[in-house]
């Protein structure tokens, strides 16, 4: 259904980001109404496919059946049109493909923010540096005219 940039890009992401939801739920798995109970006559939870055969596509489960619940499980609503459905996944992709880069793009922040305060501490080293150098400057006027001096008595004495 996804055309090869859609393949593409889900091959390029790794485990993580194929398992999250590229956008916020905006109701919470037990939110929804009317309530469908699962087989252990509790509310069951919706979530939302991601897979690139249910793309954007609700669907019911036990809220418990990772923790030993049962293995309810059903369609919230049918299948949607193929256009949508790869419509849905080039969208998926896109969010997750720019989700990957603002997290490189952060780390590459982090590491250069680093790096600057790295430097302004070797400036501020340099600065004192220079300043105990700038110390000797005088001293080194004093020492050369001392030495034109004794050079001018040596001639003076020969």
């Amino acid at each position: 259904m996804a055309d090869s940039s859609s393949s593409s890009l889900s091959s390029l992401l790794g485990n993580d980001e194929r398992r999250t939801s590229p956008i916020p739920y905006r109701v919470k798995p037990l939110e929804y109404e009317p309530p469908i109970e699962c087989k252990c006559n509790k509310k069951a939870a919706m979530w939302i496919s991601w897979s690139d055969d249910n793309p954007g596509r609700r669907y019911l489960k036990c809220f418990k059946a990772r923790d030993g619940g049962c293995d309810f499980i059903g369609w919230f609503e049918g299948p949607h049109h193929p256009f949508v459905q790869t419509l849905l996944i080039d969208l998926r992709d896109a969010v997750w493909s720019l989700k990957k880069q603002k997290a490189s793009l952060r780390q590459a922040v982090a590491e250069l923010v680093e790096k600057v305060e790295r430097l302004e501490d070797k400036v501020d080293e340099l600065k004192e540096e220079n300043a105990r150098l700038d110390g000797f400057e005088g001293e080194k006027e004093y020492l050369e005219g001392k030495v034109e001096r004794l050079e001018r008595e040596k001639k003076l004495m020969r």
